[in-house]
């Protein structure tokens, strides 16, 4: 794969485009585009620097971003001055079981309105209601989709990994 291939570099653009519906800085959102799809699978700074055509100073900052958010790890190589990036193993796993206490925030946040509406009828309180039922119910949905997840990831990765052969 050329690196600065049109199609590469519009898939790293999607990649940002949706990582910033998400509440990542646009540069955090293609750097996690480029790790997806870099052979070998990490990249040192000036590489990212080089593909996605920017500051190495904006490099820096976003890969120390994506390090907080456990989504990126540094990395050194054996007989290499340099390091390098790489999307953490089960990074998306993880980053769904880490959700939990996002979601407990939530539920703070309800309980804090509700106590603002304490005398208020249930219908000024129905939108507080349903944010705190839909996180009940995620906070007790996902701990049985990790479940399910880490029983099933072997065998549904072998099942892709043979389409593609």
């Amino acid at each position: 794969m050329e690196l600065h291939d049109e199609q590469v570099l519009q898939y790293i653009e999607d990649s940002a485009d949706l990582m910033e519906e998400h509440g990542l800085p646009r540069m955090a959102g293609r750097i996690i585009g480029a790790l997806l799809i870099c052979k070998p699978p990490y990249m040192n700074h000036d590489e990212l620097a080089d593909q996605l055509r920017a500051s190495k100073g904006s490099i820096s900052m976003s890969t120390q971003l994506l390090m907080r958010l456990n989504i990126v790890e540094r990395i050194s190589l054996p007989g290499h001055r340099r390091h390098y990036y790489r999307l953490r193993k089960h990074v998306w796993s993880d980053l769904l079981s880490t959700r939990t206490e996002h979601i407990q925030k939530h539920l703070q946040m309800v309980d804090d309105g509700l106590a603002l509406l304490a005398n208020e009828p249930a219908e000024v309180k129905m939108r507080l209601i349903e944010l705190e039922v839909f996180t009940d119910f995620v906070l007790e949905t996902l701990p049985k989709i990790a479940e399910q997840w880490e029983h099933r990831r072997p065998e549904l990765m072998k099942q892709r990994l043979a389409g593609l052969s």
